[in-house]
C-alpha cells in the first residue's frame, strides 16, 4: 500500500508538501487499483505519522518534505520511501509515477541529498535525535 500525504480529501485530491503535517493521507492500494483516504492521526509530528502509516500497512510513502526521524521510522519498519518533489500535484498524477518508477527511492545512502524538514528554521521538529 503506498501512503500519499494529501491537503485535503475535497474534489480532486493534491498531494502535501509537508508529510508529518498533512492532515489527511491517501492510502493507495495497488491491487484493487483503489485508494482510501484517511486522517493523519499523528499530524503535527513526523515520527507519529510514520508510525500511524505502518500500523495502517503501508509499504511504501510518497513526500515533498520530510525530516529524519520519520524517515527512519519508516526505513526501520520496512517500507520503501520516495521523494515526491517540491511541488504539489493530483493525487492521481501521484500515484501514476509512483507506479511507472518515476519517482527518486530515498534510501540510508542518499538521504542527505532528499531530505528537508521544510520547516523555517531548516531542521527537523519533531524531537528525533537523527537531527
Amino acid at each position: 500500500m503506498i501512503a500519499i500525504p494529501i491537503e485535503s480529501p475535497e474534489g480532486a485530491p493534491m498531494s502535501s508538501k509537508l508529510f508529518g503535517n498533512a492532515k489527511y493521507f491517501a492510502l493507495y492500494d495497488p491491487a484493487t487499483d483503489r485508494h482510501t483516504l484517511v486522517s493523519n492521526e499523528g499530524c503535527g509530528n513526523g515520527i507519529k505519522t510514520a508510525a500511524f502509516l505502518l500500523e495502517r500497512g503501508a509499504t511504501s510513502a510518497l513526500y515533498g518534505f520530510l525530516g529524519d526521524g520519520p524517515f527512519h521510522t519508516m526505513i526501520r519498519g520496512g517500507m520503501k520511501v520516495f521523494w515526491l518533489g517540491r511541488k504539489t500535484m493530483r493525487l492521481q498524477e501521484a500515484i501514476r509515477c509512483a507506479l511507472k518508477g518515476q519517482l527518486v527511492e530515498v534510501t540510508p545512502d542518499n538521504a542527505s541529498l532528499y531530505l528537508d524538514p521544510g520547516t523555517d528554521a531548516g531542521a527537523c521538529t519533531c524531537g528525533c535525535s537523527h537531527d
